[in-house]
């Protein structure tokens, strides 16, 4: 039987009344614990105590609960900080406010993407880039592409990193990397044979970019 606003919720009698908000708040818990192909309405409603019916009547089918959740999710994971004094700093705090954002919740942001919503959830980041180029003296063209630019940026080496998360054996040593062909010196293959980290690759790439754009 369908749950109205004023019956009784999850937990029984005494409970706070079922609503959108708390079938909401438990469809994000099983996502973010048990992925997106985990959740459906049944489970949804047994983890709620509650009859199906009470699910739809609130948020409708799977796919409402879907764009109710991805809603949820973009204004969740938009917010991305700005720090630093100079444009640099500022441009590139941006983008790492970002990735660490997106690796932190992969089945929220695969989600968002299922729902076709990736370009509401980079919208305030790609706002934020657009300010802080103006401000730093960056000519519109070059906006237009240093923007997307770098935003491809994040998402490939997030995509990259959680490949190389599901499956490790892809990582390639530097043994594999570097082949001795006579060509490097024993100063460059001391240096060629340290692992880099992701996170370093990442902010060394980045930071040739934007300095590349706001310090031509």
């Amino acid at each position: 039987m369908a749950v109205g606003g004023g019956q009784a919720g999850p937990g029984g009698e005494g409970g706070p009344p079922l609503s959108r908000s708390l079938v909401l708040d438990a469809g994000m818990r099983i996502l973010e614990s048990e992925g997106i192909d985990r959740l459906t309405i049944r489970g949804l409603a047994g983890k709620l105590g509650v009859a199906a019916t009470a699910i739809y009547w609130h948020v409708g089918d799977k796919q409402a609960l879907l764009d109710g959740l991805a809603e949820r999710v973009i204004d969740q994971l938009g917010d991305v900080s700005v720090r630093g004094r100079d444009p640099v700093s500022r441009v590139v705090s941006i983008a790492t406010s970002l990735r660490e954002t997106l690796l932190e919740g992969p089945e929220l942001v695969a989600l968002v993407h299922r729902q076709g919503r990736t370009a509401a959830l980079f919208q305030p980041a790609r706002r934020l880039l657009v300010q802080e180029l103006t401000a730093a003296g960056v000519d519109g063209a070059t906006i237009a592409l240093a923007v997307p630019a770098v935003l491809n940026l994040v998402i490939g080496t997030v995509l990259l990193d959680r490949q190389l998360e599901r499956q490790p054996a892809q990582r390639q040593t530097p043994e594999e990397l570097w082949l001795d062909d006579g060509l490097q010196t024993p100063e460059l293959l001391r240096h060629l044979s340290r692992p880099v980290d992701d996170r370093e690759l990442f902010d060394y790439t980045l930071g040739i970019v934007v300095r590349a754009v706001v310090e031509p």
